[in-house]
């Protein structure tokens, strides 16, 4: 492995990191400025005061998103590095699918922010992307041959890159449902955040793409299964975790519909199953033993 490469990685992995920090900070210095405004207005300032005001919101609002996509692009373009020195997919350890789950949860943002006006979890978004940057980069990541069980090039982008896609699918579902939740709460009087109707609208695009992904997943984790273990099902902690996670998003795309008292639990019910996608990924590795523990070593 070439020294030059693994800097390369290494440079743009930081370089996404500071990108979404910077995104989170306008995060925070657009609800000072929307304070200001609403102080500014009160005061019944001069036209041109009000104004700069105006013009301020507008441009913190804005570049967050812009940093989001930027953050993205330096996040691809690490992965990338890292493949070509790896010669297979980058996601094989805990460093490497930290900073890939990193990169389907922003991918994802962006997709639904095409459908959905959902500029403002844009800083939330690079928030928590950011510190699955952080935490991945600040992992030891050795190139070391593969374990026999991952010696399947096919199975090991398809099925992993399945499962990490709905992990960051779940994550824009998850910053929705949180969203949905405290406009209800407020009344929809959160101006940075989308409306409640909106973000619903925004879980819903990302929970029908997590769930379908999470399912592939599954099923391509059984063929391998087979092939590695002579067993489709071992009752893994991790199996069994991302089963869990799958009956979570399930139970929620059947009451999102609804009208009801059962409907209204949808959010919530996004928000355990990101809990569950943050227990698959890191939790049942960590703390318990099974098959999969190459994936958090």
């Amino acid at each position: 492995m070439e020294g030059a490469d693994v800097t390369a990685s290494v440079v743009l992995g930081v370089s996404a990191l500071v990108a979404l920090a910077a995104a989170a900070a306008l995060g925070v210095a657009g609800v000072a400025l929307r304070l200001a405004r609403a102080d500014a207005s009160l005061q019944a300032s001069t036209g041109s005061a009000s104004t700069s005001v105006e013009a301020g919101g507008n441009l913190v609002a804005d570049l967050p998103y812009r940093l989001v996509q930027l953050g993205l692009i330096l996040l691809l373009a690490s992965l990338a590095v890292t493949a070509v020195i790896t010669g297979h997919a980058p996601w094989t350890n805990l460093a490497e699918t930290a900073l890939t789950f990193a990169a389907a949860l922003l991918a994802g943002y962006l997709l639904v922010a095409r459908s959905a006006p959902i500029h403002g979890l844009a800083a939330p978004a690079a928030l928590l992307a950011g510190l699955l940057v952080g935490y991945g980069l600040a992992l030891p990541n050795e190139t070391l041959p593969l374990v026999p069980a991952l010696q399947q090039p096919v199975l090991l982008t398809v099925h992993v890159g399945a499962a990490i896609a709905s992990y960051g699918a779940g994550g824009v579902a998850f910053l929705a449902a949180l969203s949905e939740i405290a406009q209800r709460w407020s009344g929809d009087r959160i101006a940075l955040l989308p409306t409640a109707a909106v973000s619903r609208r925004a879980a819903g695009m990302a929970v029908i793409v997590a769930f379908p992904l999470l399912t592939a997943a599954i099923a391509l984790g059984s063929v391998w299964a087979n092939l590695a273990w002579r067993s489709y099902w071992n009752n893994d902690p991790k199996e069994l975790a991302a089963a869990a996670t799958w009956l979570v998003y399930a139970a929620e795309l059947h009451l999102a519909g609804r009208r009801d008292r059962w409907g209204a639990a949808a959010p919530w019910l996004l928000v355990l199953g990101f809990a569950g996608v943050l227990f698959t990924w890191l939790g049942a590795g960590l703390l318990f033993i099974g098959q999969h523990g190459y994936a958090t070593g």
